[in-house]
């Protein structure tokens, strides 16, 4: 079993919640979700970091505001939203279907395909797919920073 750090929430620790079978996410949870194995929804609201690792699956039907760890051989589709850093292994996949977003930086090596919209800073050596819809959001810059504004 893989040992995780506690994350430190308002004054106090929490421990991770770890996922090593199929589960459902109603409702909002706060903290660290780590999911080793199994597929993973999200059904309401995760204030926290969201890893996928190796041959496991998160579908993203609500809101991930924090940051988003996809492993190699590990996938994510998405059809809410992400507000937050999307970090991708080579060999990891995600997917932003159409009425989608991810709102936030993005550090690509894998696959990324794009049918909603991106924004934010991009980085990586991986591959964005734009289909249909899909589009990238072009910042407002003032005073040499960039604004996205949704």
């Amino acid at each position: 079993m893989k040992k995780y750090n506690d994350d430190y929430i308002d004054g106090r620790y929490v421990k991770p919640l770890i996922i090593t079978d199929n589960f459902s996410l109603v409702g909002e949870h706060t903290g660290t979700i780590y999911i080793e194995t199994g597929e993973f929804t999200l059904l309401g609201r995760l204030k926290g970091s969201l890893n996928i690792q190796k041959g496991a699956t998160a579908e993203i039907i609500g809101k991930q505001q924090g940051s988003v760890s996809i492993e190699a051989g590990a996938s994510v589709t998405v059809t809410g939203a992400i507000e937050g850093s999307a970090t991708l292994e080579r060999g990891g996949t995600l997917i932003i279907e159409e009425g989608a977003k991810l709102a936030g930086s993005l550090h690509n090596n894998g696959e990324v395909i794009l049918r909603g919209a991106f924004g934010g800073a991009q980085s990586g050596e991986g591959n964005l797919i734009i289909e249909d819809t899909g589009y990238i959001k072009e910042p407002i810059v003032k005073d040499g920073s960039h604004y996205y504004y949704w």
